[in-house]
Formats: C-alpha cells, structure tokens, sequence
C-alpha cells in the first residue's frame, strides 16, 4: 500500500507536549497519529468526546488565515522524497559537524593525538562526507527516477539509519571536544586520544555505508506477500537485543507463513501498511533505548502488545478464513447430494421399507 506524507501546523506547546507523551508510552509521533488515523477510517468517528472551548475561535482563525493566504497543509509524497530530504539534511549536519571542530583545533596544543584529529575533521572523514553527499546526489538525479522505484526503499533507510549515526556521534563530539580544546591550557594532546578513536570509529562506519549503498543498488522491491512481511519483520528485529521479544518475533514469523495465504485481501493489506508499520515503530525505540543505556523493560512490553496484536489479526484471521472454506465446501457437497437425489440419480434420504 502506498504512503504519503501529511504537513500540518500545530502549536510549538502542544507538540512538544505530545512528544514527551509518546516517548512515556514508547512510542513516536508519528506512530501515534498513524494509530489516530487507521481508527477513525475504521469507526468513521473521532475516538475521544469533542466539545466546544475557548480556543475554538481561535482555532478556527487560524484555519481560515492558512486558507486565506494558500499556505494549508500539504501533501507530498512519502518513501524516496522524504529518504532524499533526510539524507541531504545529514550530510548538511556532518559537513558542519567536522568544520566546527576542525576550526577549533588550537595551534597550541601539540602531539601526535591532536594532528591525527586535525587530519581526521579536516581531510580523511570531510573527503569521506564528500563522497557521501556527491554519491546521494547521483543516486536522486533525474536520470535514476525510474531505477529507484525498483529498488528496495527497505535498504536505503538502512543505510539512512547508519548516516544519522554518524551525523549524531559528530554532533555529540562537537559539543565536547570543541569545549574541551578550548578550555585546554596543556599543551600536550594525550588526553584527547578517547576522541580519536571516537573519530577514527566514525571513519569505519564511514566504509561500512558503501556496500549497504552496493546492496541497494543490486536490490530489487521485494513487492508484498508473506516473505515480503517477514523480512520487513527480521529487519526491524536486527538491531534488537532483548532475547524473548527475538523468541516472540520468531513465532510471528512462524504465524505469517503458515497463515497469511489463507487472510482475506484487504485484512493482509491491513497487517501490512498499519500493523506491521507500528511493530517498527516500537521495535525501533526499543533498539535505540538498548542502544543508549536506557530502561527497556517498559518499550519491550509494548513490543510484545504489538506482536500479540498481529498474532491475533494473523490467526484470527486465518482461521475464520479456514473455517468459511470447510463450510463453504460442506455446503457445495450437500447440495450436490440434493441435486442428484431429486435427479434419481442416487436413494438420497429416501429408505424403502423392507
């Protein structure tokens, strides 16, 4: 099913409220409004009591000044365009990441670990930028429109994720080590060896991002259908640590495969673009609270709410499926043992007294 991105304009307190919300529940924002959506195309009604308040008026002004003045909402495109935008935001953050702290570095400090790290901002991982961003910039060029719709979208979030790595691991030594240099009064540089080999691990995960690129390029849409869902499903779980969400997301994958051809269409079309995009959603903060030394007991349990609610959707759903199929076929074959009844063709319900 075919996604787009919804821009709208909400008030900065609000969002901000929200967002504090949803990370309580471990969930995102866009998560959230996903789940808002999919119940009011559902129930055809909005899920909460709406009743009239001061702000209305307001509310309303400033709907008809967007209407007034052509700038509402607007719908673009999702999938390529917003990996495309992302992807240009993160190279625009490293370049000026690498350029704050390569400025920074002082003549005064002297040493191997200070000049490794001037090389390393100002050469090896800008020239390695460079290549990343003129790579993107082919990649999103005209010419490959057509190519890129062929291609697994899959794997260049993939590769999406590993720069935005990247892009916060600088942003966090920029915050650091510019400080650092500059209230330095040493003119040694070895206590700043922690920080290069922070960068020198940036640099590899540099190299990791070409074959992921290679993988993408060699891809091809993996399109829908059961092995499409568990692969979706595998991926999202890579980066997870916790080991019995791994052994429930095993049985789901187990549940797809053995149920899925048996789904009624639009239940599968269902399970595929909401329910599994959520699954993602809860399965990728789980990751990143692993990932940061957070408290993961509360983001593994709504992971495990996620998998029930497919696993129930998946056998639910099949078996009702199952069941109509053996009534619908006991039905066919009463109705031919009537038919060639009335026919004569056989005694049917008809017994001769002896």
């Amino acid at each position: 099913m075919a996604q787009v991105m919804v821009n709208f304009r909400i008030d900065e307190d609000v969002k901000k409220s929200m967002e504090k919300a949803c990370r309580e529940m471990g969930l995102s924002m866009t998560a959230a409004f996903t789940i808002f959506a999919t119940k009011v195309g559902k129930e055809k009604r909005i899920p909460f009591e709406i009743t009239a308040g001061p702000s209305s008026a307001s509310s309303c002004q400033r709907q008809c000044h967007y209407a007034g003045t052509g700038c509402a909402p607007e719908e673009e495109p999702q999938g390529l365009l917003q990996t495309q935008k992302q992807l240009e935001r993160l190279c625009s953050e490293i370049r000026q990441s690498l350029t704050s702290i390569h400025t920074a570095v002082p003549s005064s400090i002297t040493g191997l670990t200070m000049e490794r790290i001037r090389l390393l901002c100002g050469d090896e991982l800008k020239d390695k930028a460079q290549g990343v961003s003129a790579a993107c910039r082919t990649l999103f060029s005209e010419r490959n429109g057509k190519m890129l719709k062929k291609k697994d979208a899959s794997i260049l979030n993939k590769y999406a994720d590993g720069l935005s790595s990247i892009a916060e691991e600088l942003l966090d030594m920029e915050h650091t080590l510019v400080p650092a240099m500059k209230s330095c009064q040493s003119t040694e540089s070895d206590g700043f060896a922690p920080y290069e080999q922070r960068l020198t691990a940036v640099s590899r995960s540099f190299d990791e991002l070409a074959p992921v690129m290679q993988q993408f390029l060699n891809s091809t849409d993996c399109g829908s259908g059961p092995q499409s869902v568990r692969a979706r499903i595998e991926r999202a779980a890579a980066p997870v640590e916790t080991p019995y969400v791994h052994t429930a997301l095993e049985n789901l994958e187990k549940q797809v495969l053995r149920y899925w051809e048996v789904l009624e269409e639009q239940t599968a079309a269902r399970l595929e673009s909401d329910y599994l995009q959520t699954l993602e959603f809860t399965l990728r903060e789980l990751s990143r609270a692993e990932r940061e030394g957070e408290e993961t007991s509360g983001k593994a349990a709504l992971c495990l709410r996620v998998i029930n609610v497919l696993s129930q959707v998946l056998s639910d759903g099949g078996q009702a499926r199952q069941e109509w199929s053996r009534r619908s076929l006991e039905a066919e074959v009463e109705a031919l043992e009537r038919l060639a009844a009335m026919r004569g063709d056989i005694a049917g319900s008809i017994r001769l007294e002896e």
